[in-house]
């Protein structure tokens, strides 16, 4: 049976990507190699473009790179944080684009897909970049997901067997001379559970680096210090810094008691299991909370068939920035927005009214509003309200109230 949407996700820092694909029927998630029949996942962030207008990607882009017929590209993703710098702008939606295409490899280009991308950290420049690239792309907000590697980290670890959560969940990713530690952590026993993630930060000497006892010896020192007092239950190695097989000692702190895993596509894998989760929420009882995230969510009270009904404006734990519903309300009587406001994984509920003055000059009969919930950062959402004026009979003020809701 052919799928309906084929699901992607990219790894992308500012050094190289790798792409993962999915589909309902896949007994698993799949990284693309690079070169077909090879395990290389990693393709470097480089475009060649020629005089004639065309472009090579990544292993093909650095081979050309010092020729004369064509301009060669690097460093895309830091230089296309700034909105003035339209070429590496544009370039990196050409790269993404040849990504995205790995999918004709299995027959998928028909499809439509979504797409989510896993970055190293989230900014407000990366958020402005990444509307851009789902402008270019053409991808409705719906089909596209951004993330850093943290949720990216949690959407992987929370799709694999019970047994790897039960606990804390620890990974170490090793690039260069540093050292990245991830922690997740769940909290509550509702219904919806909260998961958190720390994070800390070696730099290994650069002594170390050619001697593996030393190396190892050390490293184990960091998982002593990373472990103590905590209960965990699955533990990942990333990056190219664990390559040699000099893990010894370390293993012997990490212990026999858990599940332990090594590679380096967990990133991309992650961010395709959340565009999946993402577009299928069914039977998921986790959120992922974090500084991007909302930290509580804001429901509309309005009366249908006589009875009280609860109109959702916002979710706990979506991005903040991600675009919101607009709604359109009739009122009988004098109009005002009774809220209700659950916030965090505490759930506590409070309820604040809210009442636009100076109406316009009409029959409340002849009132219609437009109403969406504008989330200003994870704490912070605007209620804004505006006359929508009524049909061909009476034209739109223009008049806008807004009313600022405090989430915690």
């Amino acid at each position: 049976m052919t799928p309906e949407k084929v699901y992607i996700g990219i790894d992308l820092n500012d050094e190289r990507a790798m792409v993962s694909l999915f589909y309902e029927g896949m007994k698993q998630v799949e990284t693309v190699s690079a070169v077909p029949g090879e395990e290389r996942f990693q393709i470097p962030l480089a475009v060649f473009c020629t005089g004639q207008g065309n472009y090579y990607y990544g292993e093909e882009a650095l081979r050309r790179q010092d020729r004369a017929d064509g301009t060669f590209f690097t460093g895309l993703f830091s230089e296309a944080l700034d909105p003035e710098h339209v070429i590496s702008r544009n370039m990196l939606v050409q790269f993404l684009r040849r990504l995205i295409r790995f999918r004709e490899r299995y027959g998928l280009d028909k499809m439509k897909y979504c797409l989510a991308v896993a970055v190293p950290e989230i900014t407000d420049r990366t958020v402005e970049l990444f509307n851009f690239v789902r402008g270019e792309l053409e991808l409705e907000p719906d089909c596209f997901r951004l993330m850093d590697y943290s949720e990216s980290f949690f959407a992987h670890t929370y799709h694999q067997e019970a047994s790897v959560w039960m606990h804390d969940v620890a990974l170490f990713d090793y690039q260069g001379n540093r050292i990245v530690f991830l922690l997740l952590h769940t909290d509550g026993t509702g219904a919806v559970k909260r998961v958190a993630c720390g994070r800390r930060e070696w730099t290994v000497p650069g002594y170390l680096q050619e001697y593996a006892e030393q190396k190892d010896e050390f490293f184990a020192n960091i998982v002593r210090e990373a472990f103590m007092k905590k209960i965990i239950s699955g533990v990942y190695f990333i990056g190219d810094g664990f390559d040699g097989g000099w893990l010894r000692e370390s293993l012997r702190v990490v212990g026999t008691n858990k599940r332990v895993f090594k590679g380096k596509n967990l990133y991309t894998r992650g961010a395709c299991l959340a565009a999946y989760r993402n577009d299928v929420t069914r039977g998921w009882n986790y959120y992922f909370d974090c500084p991007y995230k909302l930290h509580g969510e804001l429901s509309l009270k309005l009366m249908k068939d006589g009875e009280p009904y609860f109109l959702r404006l916002t979710q706990l734990g979506e991005n903040w920035f991600e675009p919101t519903e607009r709604y359109f309300l009739m009122y009988e009587g004098k109009p005002e927005l009774e809220v209700l406001i659950r916030v965090r994984e505490r759930m506590s509920v409070r309820t604040e009214c809210f009442v636009p003055d100076h109406l316009p000059e009409r029959d409340a009969s002849g009132i219609r509003f437009s109403l969406q919930a504008v989330p200003v950062s994870g704490s912070r959402v605007l209620l804004r309200l505006k006359d929508d004026g009524f049909g061909e009979l009476f034209e739109s003020t223009g008049k806008t109230w807004e009313f600022a809701v405090d989430l915690g």
